[in-house]
């Protein structure tokens, strides 16, 4: 039986967690449904009074928030529903949900996105900018609590990147893209962002042999692209190629087509590189308008240590 870990947002006026268990077969799955709580709270009279506030164990408030959570879930379980409810104390958000998807032995973790743009990212280290990073289970992260049901899912590959790092992501995106698919009865599309780099525009307008290579390029990686596509039995019209920068072409593509889940992998980028150079999957995350799925390699080990 699958396990998936379903992270909620206690502020959440309607908690889109939930809603996508709805999405979710009856059977077969068993749902983990936690509330994160900071470990310990200052009350406003300790900061203004004291150089070192009091720190209160915030133990009374979680055995009140594990009630309130299995009122909220119990709707689901009168539908067939498994689930089990948690409340965990935290010191960091992250962590605490990376620590409990190894306990669990989840196979998946549903979580909220939240947008804060790269300023914010940088200098607070968002959860979900860490989760990206860190956590070995696929994710997927939420952006509202509209119905997904019957919305394509788009696949998002990269066609020319050669390593076997990438070439195994692809596969990966792929096989989640149609198992979401499927769940959702809907159709998997395939989309690769095709970059002219390092033509430029003026050189392929006035310099013939520069428009040629640049014809050659994108005709192989089209036909990279249909026959990957065909490997996982995506028809060829449900194939787009398309210039841009990767989260660009992304998010414009899921948008074309109405997608209701964007599906893509991720290297897993650390330390300084991964804080200046960027990953595509976090600027789709910060720009989207559907869920996004994150997958890793399939031997990604998370640095985050068990609890």
């Amino acid at each position: 039986m699958a396990t998936i870990l379903v992270v909620i947002d206690p502020d959440e006026a309607e908690h889109a967690g939930l809603n996508r268990i709805k999405a979710m077969p009856v059977d077969d799955i068993h749902f983990v449904v936690s509330v994160y709580l900071e470990r310990y709270s200052t009350t406003l009279r300790d900061r203004q009074s004291q150089p070192q506030p009091r720190l209160v164990p915030k133990t009374a408030t979680a055995n009140g928030k594990l009630a309130w959570l299995e009122q909220l879930v119990q709707p689901l379980r009168d539908l067939g529903y498994k689930i089990q409810t948690t409340v965990v104390l935290f010191d960091r958000l992250y962590e605490a949900i990376i620590q409990s998807a190894a306990a669990c032995h989840a196979d998946f973790v549903f979580k909220p996105l939240r947008q804060h743009g790269f300023l914010r990212r940088a200098l607070f280290s968002a959860t979900d900018w860490n989760l990206v990073r860190c956590c070995a289970q696929p994710l997927l992260l939420i952006s509202h609590a509209y119905p997904i049901r019957g919305k394509p899912v788009l696949a998002a590959v990269d066609v020319a990147a050669t390593d076997d790092a990438h070439i195994e992501l692809n596969h990966i995106v792929l096989a989640q893209g149609r198992m979401f698919a499927g769940i959702l009865a809907s159709h998997l599309h395939l989309v690769n962002a095709f970059s002219l780099s390092p033509l430029s525009g003026a050189s392929q307008l006035t310099d013939p042999l520069a428009y040629q290579v640049m014809r050659q390029r994108h005709q192989q990686q089209l036909a990279a692209a249909v026959s990957l596509a065909a490997a996982h039995q995506i028809a060829p019209e449900r194939v787009y190629l398309r210039e841009g920068a990767a989260e660009a072409v992304i998010n414009e593509q899921a948008a074309a087509i109405g997608a209701g889940v964007i599906v893509m992998g991720t290297v897993a980028r650390s330390g300084v590189s991964g804080l200046f150079i960027g990953n595509t999957a976090e600027a789709v995350m910060e720009h989207t308008q559907c869920d996004v799925v994150v997958v890793k390699q399939a031997d990604f080990q998370s640095p985050v240590r068990p609890a």
